[in-house]
């Protein structure tokens, strides 16, 4: 398996702890289905908006549209989460309401067999940092 890293370095102000939990949850998740020889790439970039984007991507088992509405729900393991043993539907649903916390934009696409893309939108201000300076 390898992992290619793409686009600029850039800063983001948020939790550092929450949100390496965040990222720590959904690539423990493309490694878990991914295959030997796959690529996991993560990718920075920022929109016409300012927006500071992260994306993860894996060329593993995908998830099956029909699973994709509900991945973030508490406890839902999915179809391709029922081969796994370990899986407890707990970790994407973590992941998102961390996320939330964060004010990131946290969202997913997937191909079954084609693998998955989580995207992490970051905003352009703090809400916290705002309010202090009040």
């Amino acid at each position: 398996m390898a992992i290619e890293v793409e686009g600029n370095e850039e800063k983001v102000l948020t939790d550092q702890k929450w949100l390496s939990f965040l990222l720590r949850q959904i690539l423990t998740n493309a490694v878990k289905y991914s295959h030997n020889g796959d690529v996991i790439t993560i990718r920075m970039s920022t929109d016409d908006k300012g927006h500071k984007i992260l994306s993860i991507e894996d060329t593993g088992e995908g998830i099956a549209p029909s699973d994709l509405p509900r991945i973030f729900d508490k406890s839902f393991t999915g179809t391709t989460g029922r081969k796994q043993s370990a899986s407890t539907g707990m970790g994407l649903y973590l992941a998102r309401n961390a996320s939330v916390k964060l004010g990131i934009n946290l969202t997913v696409q997937s191909s079954i067999n084609k693998g998955s893309t989580f995207t992490l939108t970051f905003p352009t201000s703090n809400p916290y940092l705002e309010t202090i300076a009040k």
